[in-house]
């Protein structure tokens, strides 16, 4: 690195480093408020059920539900630390570092994820809420690129709470009846909504897409087989043969792969030994099996992962420039796959 660069990324630290201390006495209250935070909210539960029963119990229901949310001010300084390096530091390191490429702490690129078509695989199917973070942007090698974090959420029944709601409504059952003998109102109180459900997040992984200017038209599909499920299955048995099943010569794609082409030939014009030999070191690499689509020229790749990408410990200190070496490090990974993907000059080139 040269001294201007040496220079700005010390200035960067230096500033940080005063967050980071900040974050660090913050986080000796949040470990007091977050259990209590807890407590709070399992004393107002409580509370409210029993308010039901014994009406005169309100009042501490109101003081005990105004003290939880007071406790709820307070956010983690972890994460308030981590968005403080994303949202202010890295743009800048970016720009600095790698001018090519453009940082934002969060968003993805729903266009360029639905020309995937990884979204119309039956294992997205249930996909309700998809979050993006680190979206970056730019070009690498005269190469078109973006790349972010995304992880996708689909509802799941909550046994424990809809069992918890059961109980509840077992109890207030009883009362609503007893109300409802000395009470002339004929509309009767929801005791119980019924199942619950919770959002979660089913998978994560790291989006990248790429346009090489390839001279092909149409696609290439490349699904792990973990990922294919009975409704993928059923469609390739049923539905009209768009594409084709093809294999490649490398056994351990093969096995863990199964390859969807508009036709064999831009099948085979596509996936040349070197690329294929790469997708697989990168598998091996990542222990993770990329969902890969090629269409018109470009590659999108979904690889599954539970990293984090720039991540922050506020208990590691900082004390100079070599603090973002690590994060610039990250980003030149990001750049090497595209360069190892772009290997075969001769068809990945402008025509």
């Amino acid at each position: 690195m040269d001294k201007e660069l040496i220079a700005f990324l010390n200035e960067q630290a230096q500033f940080l480093e005063r967050s980071r201390i900040k974050a660090v006495k913050l986080n000796r209250i949040y470990s007091i408020v977050k259990p209590l935070r807890k407590l709070l909210k399992g004393i107002l539960i409580v509370s409210a059920v029993l308010n039901c029963i014994i009406p005169i119990l309100l009042p501490v229901t109101i003081t005990i539900g105004i003290m939880y949310l007071l406790t709820l001010a307070m956010n983690d300084p972890k994460i308030v630390f981590e968005s403080n390096l994303k949202d202010n530091f890295l743009p800048a390191v970016f720009e600095k570092t790698k001018p090519n490429l453009s940082y934002s702490s969060y968003g993805y690129n729903n266009k360029i994820l639905q020309e995937s078509e990884i979204l119309n695989q039956g294992f997205f199917s249930d996909t309700i809420e998809i979050e993006g973070e680190d979206y970056t942007k730019g070009k690498i090698e005269d190469i078109d690129v973006e790349f972010f974090e995304i992880k996708f959420h689909k509802e799941v029944t909550n046994y424990s709470k809809t069992a918890g709601g059961c109980l509840l409504s077992l109890i207030l059952i009883p009362i609503e009846i007893f109300k409802n003998i000395f009470d002339n109102d004929n509309e009767h109180d929801e005791v119980f909504a019924g199942v619950i459900k919770d959002i979660n997040m089913f998978y994560s992984g790291f989006f990248m897409y790429a346009d090489f200017n390839k001279d092909f038209r149409g696609k290439i599909l490349m699904i792990p087989k973990e990922n294919e499920n009975l409704k993928d299955k059923v469609h390739e048995l049923f539905a009209s043969k768009s594409l084709t099943k093809i294999d490649v010569e490398n056994q351990n794609i093969n096995d863990n792969y199964s390859i969807y082409a508009s036709d064999i030939q831009t099948g085979y014009y596509v996936l040349s030994q070197n690329l294929i030999d790469r997708i697989n070191i990168l598998s091996i690499r990542e222990k993770a099996l990329p969902i890969i689509s090629f269409i018109e020229g470009k590659i999108y790749f979904l690889i599954p992962w539970k990293k984090n990408l720039f991540k922050a410990d506020i208990f590691t200190k900082i004390e100079n420039e070599n603090y973002f070496l690590n994060y610039i490090e990250e980003i030149n990974s990001f750049e090497e796959i595209i360069k190892n993907l772009n290997i075969d000059r001769r068809i990945w080139s402008k025509v």
